[in-house]
């Protein structure tokens, strides 16, 4: 489950066109969605690259921020095999020379998680993605006899924090950890709640360091 917070309330522009992914007869998809400037079938688009799975569900995109005067577009597409599990792709796209570009490292997330973007002027003019995503301990649920650290128990949790980098033009991780405690999954909330509680530790991690 996926947490949004938009620096403002700005539609989608309508010169994009968002296009689902074609799907097989159980409803699951076989080629990923698509984003496209302009109109037309000639028309330039993003697709969410992957050799091993088809994200063509649910495509959405927002406008978030403005980037040398263009849109700066969250783009999200889902890739479901039919199982408990869901990836979702993530992408931060500019245009460039009349051609959708991906400002984000590979970003995808389970159906067991949480992203968010902030506005934190003292880090960055452009807004930061935090995300959060489940580590599944294995170890420790075959040491439970399976009892413990099932799918939708309680997790540790994967944290990335990526923040618009001025040299480079992109988005660079700047905070990578795993959280000391452990919280609540899908068996016991509706949603993942994870980045509030650690926002604290994530401010501190992008503080620089003495020097």
């Amino acid at each position: 489950m996926f947490v949004l917070i938009l620096l403002s309330a700005v539609a989608p522009c309508a010169q994009y066109r968002v296009l689902p992914g074609k799907l097989d007869p159980d409803g699951l998809p076989t080629t990923s969605a698509r984003i496209c400037l302009g109109t037309t079938e000639a028309d330039r688009c993003y697709t969410p690259p992957s050799d091993k799975y088809a994200f063509g569900l649910e495509p959405k995109a927002q406008t978030v921020a403005k980037l040398s005067g263009q849109d700066l577009i969250l783009f999200t597409a889902t890739f479901s095999g039919g199982g408990s599990g869901e990836l979702t792709n993530l992408a931060l796209l500019e245009q460039r020379s009349s051609e959708f570009v991906n400002l984000l490292p590979a970003v995808q997330l389970t159906n067991q998680s949480e992203f968010k973007l902030w506005n934190l002027p003292q880090f960055s003019s452009l807004p930061i993605l935090a995300t959060a995503d489940f580590v599944w301990d294995f170890a420790a649920m075959k040491a439970s006899n399976y009892a413990e650290e099932t799918h939708f128990a309680r997790h540790r949790y994967q944290i990335g924090v990526y923040v618009f980098d001025q040299r480079t033009q992109k988005y660079l991780e700047r905070v990578h950890y795993v959280t000391p405690k452990k919280y609540p999954g899908l068996d016991d909330s509706d949603s993942i709640r994870v980045l509030d509680a650690e926002k604290r530790a994530i401010l501190a991690k992008l503080q620089p360091g003495p020097g």
